[in-house]
Formats: C-alpha cells, sequence, structure tokens
C-alpha cells in the first residue's frame, strides 16, 4: 500500500564508510516494525534475550575500565563533535526513516535530527571541563574533591522523540566518560539503530563503550534495569513505569535519573498578545499529535478573553490537515501506533460524556485515514478539574480548556495534579510573571513561548514527572560520582 502522495521505497541501511563495528546483541525472535501511516513494514528487529542483556552490560563493563576513556576528555569530546557532524550529513535519510517509524511530520523529523546534533555537540564541549577542587585543611593537609564517571548506564528512551530523548541522556553519559547500554522503544528501534551506527563507527570509540539491545520493557528492559552491573539508569518514559524503575534500582542501591509524565498547564492572561498565545497554545498540544511529555494539554484562560479566544483555537484546530506526514503540507500526523489511537479515543469518549466536544467529530474519507492511526484534534470544554480527562496523561492531541476569574484561582487550577514537568504563561505584565512562575510547581516554566528548549538549560520535572535534571552542566554531573582525595603530609597520625 502507498500513501497516495508518495511512492515509499524499502528501507535501507544508511551507507557509512570504513569498516563496520557490531554494537548491537541481539540474538532472540524477530517482530516487526511497521509505518503508522500505511502500516507497511520498515524494519524486521531481532530483539536481544536476557543472556543478550547479560553480555551486552559485561562488554560495556569491559570497556569502562579503559583508563584512556575515562580520564582523557579531549578524546571524548573529539569523537562527539565528529558524531555531531555525522548526524547533520546525514539528516535527510534519518528525518526519513524518523517520520516512517515513529509517524510525525517530516518538518518535525529533520528538526529533532538537527536538535539531537545540537546536543551532542553541547556535551562534546563539556567533556573537557568535568571538573573539581583542591584546598588547603590545614598546614599540612589538602583536599582534591574529584567528579568521576559512575561506570555502566543503561539508556532506556521512549518512542515519541526517539533521538532527542536518547542523546539527552547518551551524550553527557559519554562525556563523562561512562560506557552507555540502550535500550530504544520497540515502536522505535530503526531510527535509534541508523542514528548510533554514525558514532559506533568511530574508529577512535572503544570497543564496548556503547551497547545497544532491543525488545520490549517487560523483558529486556527488566533485565537491563536489574542487573548488578548497571551502576545508573537513565529512564524516559511513563510515571508509573518510571516508579518501577525506581523500585527495582533502589533493592540495590543504584542511582537513577527519570524524566517523566506531565499534564502542563498553560495559562493565557487577558493581556497577553492574544494572536502569539493562539500559535503557543496550538503548538503546545498539538506537537507530535500531542504525544509529548511537556504537551500543554490543558488550556486556562481568564474568563474576560476566554468565549473569544477558544473561538478562534477551535477554528484553528479544525482546520489542521490530517495526511501523509513525509508531505510538508500535511500538519497533523497519525498517532504511533492503533493502542495509542485507542488510548486517545477513549479519553475523547469520556470528555464528550463529562463536557462539550467543541471541534469536529468525524474523520476525512480517504484510503490513507483508514489505514493509518489517525485521530482528530479535541478540544474539550466544560470538564471538573477533577475528571479523568484533566488529570491523567493521555499522550494525544486533546485539550482541556477552563476559564479562570483572577490570578490565585489560574495558580490553583495549574496546581491541581500530581505532575509537575512544565507549564507556560501568557503576559504581558513581568511582575505577574514572575509571581505565577514562581508559584507553579513545574521543572520548566515558559513565559510568552512554549516548547523552546536549549542544550545548556536544564530540563526536568517536580513532584510525578521526574527526578534529577537533563541538559546543562547539571546534565553532566547527574552521570558523575564525587571523590574527596583527602592527603595529608604530616609524619605523625595526630
Amino acid at each position: 500500500m502507498t500513501s497516495g502522495v508518495f511512492e515509499r521505497a524499502p528501507w535501507r541501511v544508511l551507507s557509512i564508510p570504513g569498516p563496520q563495528r557490531t554494537f548491537t546483541v541481539a540474538s532472540g525472535d524477530t517482530f516487526e516494525d511497521c509505518d503508522p501511516t500505511t502500516q507497511e513494514l520498515v524494519a524486521e528487529v531481532r530483539s536481544s534475550t536476557v543472556d543478550d542483556v547479560d553480555r551486552a552490560v559485561d562488554r560495556a563493563t569491559h570497556a569502562f575500565r579503559s583508563a584512556r576513556w575515562r580520564n582523557d576528555g579531549a578524546v571524548r569530546g573529539r569523537i562527539l563533535f565528529r558524531y555531531a557532524e555525522r548526524l547533520r550529513e546525514h539528516v535527510e535519510p534519518l528525518a526519513e526513516l524518523l517520520t516512517r517509524e515513529q509517524g510525525k511530520t517530516i518538518g518535525e523529523a529533520r528538526s529533532e535530527i538537527f536538535g539531537s546534533a545540537e546536543m551532542v555537540e553541547y556535551y562534546a564541549g563539556l567533556a573537557r571541563t568535568v571538573d573539581g577542587r583542591a584546598f588547603a585543611l590545614g598546614d599540612e593537609a589538602h583536599g582534591v574533591v574529584l567528579r568521576e564517571p559512575l561506570g555502566v548506564v543503561a539508556v532506556i528512551t521512549p518512542w515519541n522523540w526517539p533521538l532527542t530523548l536518547l542523546m539527552r541522556a547518551l551524550a553527557p553519559a559519554l562525556a563523562a566518560g561512562n560506557a552507555c547500554v540502550v535500550k530504544p522503544a520497540s515502536l522505535t528501534p530503526a531510527i535509534t539503530v541508523e542514528a548510533l551506527a554514525l558514532l559506533a563507527q568511530d574508529p577512535d570509540l572503544p570497543e564496548g563503550i556503547l551497547t545497544c539491545v532491543l525488545g520490549s520493557g517487560g523483558v529486556v528492559g527488566n533485565a537491563l534495569v536489574s542487573h548488578p552491573g548497571v551502576h545508573m539508569i537513565a529512564f524516559t518514559g511513563e510515571s508509573g513505569t518510571g516508579i518501577g524503575v525506581m523500585r527495582r534500582a533502589a533493592e540495590d542501591l543504584r542511582k537513577v535519573s527519570l524524566e517523566l509524565g506531565g499534564k502542563s498547564a498553560n495559562l493565557v492572561f487577558a493581556d497577553a498578545h492574544l494572536d502569539k498565545a493562539l500559535d503557543g497554545a496550538m503548538n503546545a498540544i498539538f506537537t507530535t499529535t500531542g504525544q509529548i511529555c511537556t504537551a500543554g494539554s490543558r488550556l486556562l484562560v481568564e474568563s474576560s478573553i476566554y468565549p473569544e479566544f477558544v473561538e478562534r483555537l477551535v477554528e484553528r484546530a479544525n482546520a489542521l490537515k490530517l495526511g501523509d506526514p513525509l508531505d510538508p503540507a500535511t500538519t497533523l500526523a497519525p498517532l504511533v501506533s492503533f493502542i495509542q489511537q485507542g488510548v486517545v479515543r477513549k479519553f475523547v469518549d469520556l470528555g464528550r460524556a463529562e463536557g462539550t466536544l467543541l471541534t469536529d467529530d468525524v474523520l476525512p474519507t480517504n484510503d490513507l485515514i483508514a489505514a493509518g492511526c489517525f485521530a482528530l484534534p479535541a478540544i474539550i470544554a466544560d470538564l471538573a478539574q477533577g475528571s479523568r480527562v484533566v488529570q491523567e496523561e493521555i499522550f494525544g492531541p486533546v485539550l482541556t480548556v477552563h476559564p479562570f476569574d483572577d490570578e490565585q484561582e489560574a495558580i490553583g487550577f495549574a496546581e491541581i495534579t500530581e505532575f509537575g514537568l512544565a507549564a507556560g504563561i501568557w503576559t504581558t505584565d513581568l511582575d505577574r510573571a514572575w509571581r505565577v512562575g514562581r508559584a507553579v510547581h513545574a521543572g520548566t516554566v515558559w513565559i510568552n513561548t512554549y516548547h523552546h528548549f536549549y542544550p545548556e538549560a536544564e530540563v526536568g520535572g517536580f513532584k510525578k514527572s521526574g527526578l534529577g535534571r537533563q541538559q546543562g552542566p547539571v546534565g553532566l554531573l547527574e552521570f558523575t560520582e564525587t571523590k574527596h582525595l583527602n592527603f595529608d603530609s604530616r609524619t605523625t597520625l595526630w
């Protein structure tokens, strides 16, 4: 089957010059990886077994013993700089594969590749800055505090932004001198392996520093999380799963970094630049068809502008063009799977029963829409704050809208869920922006913008949205351990 817009050629492995180095460890059964738009086969993938996980961790453990890798930030930096350039050189084939495998629009896929390259490049620069401090502790005593790599880091990534969220953990972990075992989501293994192959072929990268295992979270992920040879787990995904990861890691007191779910509030005050706020509200909920943990899925609008603002927003949402994500004219891509499509439908039906569905409710009828995992944008009003549609992360293009009368009511609505990953504030009043921004418990608060990320600025969640921080210099230090060397030159102990 074809999309009716583009003829999809079979997926081909990227042409990488030089000797090929194996970095995946997989000897189990194969599983199919299909295009969510057409259901065409993208790749047949061999999964890893529990024994493969053991072998991958053993390889990483052996590689980590390389003193040069642990201690030479210049080498690590050069490898990462070259990797960033390779990602840019291969942006078109990688973006097409990402779109075919995950379903996102081709423009968003290109943006993800370029953003991933920027993340790698940023940490390439920081690889030589893993420093410490020295101080006098007395006449004949001195201390040196060092930051050292942890050892073997398990990097477990989701399917919605498979490269961005991979590089956010992998790049600082490698820059700090660790060895990494990557476990991508089962829905996006091909793009992960293809992108990592560009790094694995670097002749200066020690064998085993980068290893990849493939397969289900229930088997491969659990084996990796529970492995005694893993010193840290960097997990990005759903909150309940993240809590389970933390529970298993606690059995051996291993370090975790968790970026988890969200149900972010987007607050629009009457004095905001409304056209920009409308753009921001659309971006906040319909980026990646709502399949993004920072989605602004709860829109809170000051009562005096609520009717006009919501009416204009509904008009824009109804004008989104569903279609082939390889077509640049498409503005709303399919969901990643039929399972996710079913989840979204369930919540839309619940929202319709409990509130008022404001947007169109009938999918276009054509072969492409019938074959793909599509969902219409849904804007739902008149819901109680305790509704499951308001409280639970849906991971789809479903937006709830709520009026508020004053600043304190807006803050109260923003704080009503168990999540605290992100928030948006739209106002021209700087004092209000400070007050509300400080009052909202979220790791990232965008003011008069939304979904702008920078490698140098940390991200992470409050409450059930995560633990630890990624990006920025703190994101590098997450993958290190602190050691104090205490020197004493006295001839007696006391």
